[in-house]
């Protein structure tokens, strides 16, 4: 019975601490994307190791032609990137990113990979709590 009321007393401080940990992670980028998941216009991918694998499976769905997969993928490390050196650099890296796309399909983004303009629609609002 003991442990009950400890599992009582544990559940709020989890709480605070998730809660603080969400606010951290609040970028354009990770809104963008969560929307997404949420609305069901994605999956979620897997979870990876570090920005690096995430851009390296974006570049194997690329080119097995999974262009869902890609999107998703290449959102995924925008996200990682905005988290870990920030939205400017993460605007950098998206550049590098559409410029692959283009590269790879000779089509502008928005006709080589359309659902990756749906998932990170421009949003800069982010609300933490």
């Amino acid at each position: 019975m003991k442990h009950l009321y400890l599992l009582g007393a544990l559940l709020p401080i989890q709480l605070i601490t998730a809660s603080a940990a969400i606010a951290k992670t609040c970028s354009p980028y990770r809104v963008n994307y969560e929307s997404a998941i949420s609305q069901g216009l994605i999956s979620r991918p897997s979870l990876v190791n570090s920005a690096w694998q995430s851009l390296s499976l974006f570049q194997v769905a690329m080119r097995r032609n999974d262009r869902i997969e890609a999107a998703s993928r290449a959102a995924q490390y925008l996200v990682i990137v905005s988290e870990d050196a920030g939205t400017a650099q993460a605007n950098q890296a998206r550049q590098s990113i559409e410029n692959e796309m283009v590269g790879y399909y000779e089509k502008p983004v928005e006709v080589a990979m359309p659902m990756f303009e749906v998932i990170l629609k421009n949003s800069p609002m982010c609300i933490a709590n």
